[in-house]
């Protein structure tokens, strides 16, 4: 089986006093997706998008916490993750969710089973945080400044450790493609005004149709499968997907009957009118 390779964008700001989170997620498969929402035995409802291929997991909980990861892959990591393998990222990011305090959450994504690698951002109405981990780093950890002012974006290469995700000198032509996604999301992000149009203004093409610089890539080895945008403020989860690139299964509602719903589910087809689940 071939090796599963793992791309993103990951967003986060402030737009119109809310904080939000967003995700381009690249695969080099056809994911099997679904979007579930649950109660924890406290009461605290969760909303997650579920890749049914590989058990990964991310999104938010009404208590406003909201999660996104890109990878980070150093080393034998990526010899280690051949075919479609369950991930062991999803349920720490579940675990992760079930917390009602920010300062929980934070502690369980670093630490819960051996803690969850790459670029994760994790924040809620109030404040933003940026993780970033590896199986060869420690976690560092670092509060958003003024996330009104300018997005924290993060693809594919190490910000705080320069030995993490693509360098220049273990996977120059991947390392250059992580910098001028990131570059080219920056300019784009900065045009928006609505958290509703950040996820499709990541799609737009600057470069040639194959190009693997561009944002939401159609290249042989790589194609952006999903998006996912999250309001904190407003507790709303956005959730694009691509038809010819990733098989949307539903909408799964586990909450007890009479349980008053606190996060909208808004579901986009690209190419087709929208489709809200509320």
């Amino acid at each position: 089986m071939r090796k599963i390779l793992e791309e993103c964008i990951v967003v986060a700001g402030e737009m119109q006093g809310d904080n939000f989170l967003a995700k381009s997620r690249d695969r080099n498969y056809a994911p099997h997706v679904r979007i579930h929402r649950e109660v924890t035995p406290e009461g605290l409802e969760i909303v997650y998008m579920h890749d049914e291929d590989t058990d990964y997991m991310e999104g938010m909980n009404s208590a406003g916490i909201g999660i996104v990861n890109a990878a980070l892959l150093v080393g034998n990591d990526e010899k280690a993750v051949k075919g479609k393998v369950k991930s062991k990222d999803g349920e720490i990011m579940k675990k992760s969710l079930e917390c009602s305090s920010l300062q929980d959450c934070i502690k369980t994504l670093v630490s819960h089973n051996g803690g969850i690698k790459g670029h994760t951002i994790v924040g809620n109405e109030k404040v933003i945080y940026t993780i970033e981990m590896t199986s060869q780093h420690n976690p560092i950890i670092k509060k958003m400044k003024s996330p009104e002012e300018k997005p924290t974006i993060r693809t594919n290469h190490g910000i705080d450790h320069s030995g993490a995700g693509y360098t220049p000198n273990r996977k120059p032509d991947d390392y250059i493609s992580s910098k001028i996604r990131q570059a080219t999301a920056e300019v784009q992000i900065a045009g928006v005004d609505n958290i509703e149009n950040i996820a499709p203004a990541l799609t737009v093409p600057r470069f040639e149709s194959d190009s693997n610089y561009n944002m939401s890539r159609r290249t042989d080895n790589m194609r952006t499968r999903s998006q996912c945008a999250m309001n904190l403020g407003k507790k709303h989860f956005h959730f694009y997907y691509f038809p010819d690139e990733c098989e949307y299964m539903g909408h799964e509602d586990h909450t007890p009957d009479g349980h008053k719903k606190q996060i909208k589910i808004n579901v986009i087809k690209y190419n087709k009118p929208k489709n809200i689940e509320n």
